[in-house]
């Protein structure tokens, strides 16, 4: 019964969607958009807690959200870290005692409606926004973002052009957003005319289709030395597409595993990271 439930509900919202949209389309498409941003998962969980309590956590206020940032200090250069869709900042647990070993000092935050920021919806433009304050504050020389948070470090430098961001390394991001809406489609199965119409709220939300929301496109733009670490068979981030990533940006070098997974939780991929820094 449950195995249905996730296979049809879905299909069934997308049905009421597009009833919706026949007497009431801008509410059906911002409804749509709404659930395109809303994470299921992300929340602190109780096994989390001691990770997170060895930092020092700091609540910021920013782009009307509360942001949870949590700061392991060291005497080096400052890392910021950026988790990925449905996480928050115990994904690094890992990596940083490995950055601590080296002194380096540990910037984190919990994205917007994860972790314990506050919020409903993520998205990069969002995710990019409420990273603005933090970064000009913090001004860190190395930005390290997974997944989602991948695709914010690049989006993020591709507009600011920070000229104190030295590396940036992502691990995982997702080149082509068109990708993501194509698969919420077919979850939902709406219509070709209704996508449009998401589509074109898009548009007159942040000034971009998704057609052209492309971190390949963007880090042609990337000044910066790069790192860029992806699963050969991640179905999240498909590594043909996000190899262009590394074809056009100058100065990144590409790191190829198997097997893995998405997460890319891997003790040879933090101590990679390491190296490269």
């Amino acid at each position: 019964m449950e195995q249905l439930i996730k296979k049809y509900l879905p299909i069934l919202i997308g049905k009421q969607l597009m009833i919706k949209e026949k007497f009431s389309p801008q509410k059906a498409i911002k409804e749509a958009f709404n659930l395109f941003c809303t994470p299921r998962k992300g929340k602190i969980k109780p096994y989390e807690k001691d990770f997170l309590a060895s930092a020092d956590g700091i609540k910021i206020e920013t782009n009307n959200h509360e942001i949870q940032m949590y700061h392991w200090e060291g005497k080096g250069k400052t890392v910021f870290l950026l988790h990925g869709w449905e996480s928050n900042s115990f994904r690094w647990r890992n990596l940083v005692p490995k950055l601590q070993e080296k002194q380096f000092n540990i910037i984190a935050i919990d994205g917007p409606a994860q972790g314990q920021s506050s919020g409903k919806y993520l998205s990069v433009p969002l995710y990019t926004e409420c990273i603005k304050d933090i970064a000009a504050l913090y001004k860190p020389e190395i930005l390290i973002g997974h997944s989602l948070g991948g695709m914010t470090a690049i989006y993020y430098q591709y507009i600011m052009q920070s000229d104190f961001i030295e590396k940036i390394v992502t691990l995982g991001p997702p080149s082509e957003l068109k990708l993501f809406l194509k698969a919420f489609q077919d979850t939902l199965k709406v219509s070709d005319s209704f996508m449009k119409k998401l589509d074109s709220y898009l548009f007159e939300r942040f000034g971009f289709y998704a057609a052209d929301f492309s971190i390949a496109n963007f880090a042609k733009e990337i000044k910066q030395k790069g790192l860029l670490i992806l699963e050969k068979y991640d179905e999240l981030a498909p590594y043909p597409l996000s190899t262009k990533i590394a074809r056009n940006w100058k100065e990144c070098e590409l790191f190829t595993v198997e097997n893995i997974g998405h997460s890319l939780q891997d003790p040879k991929i933090n101590d990679k990271i390491v190296a490269f820094l």
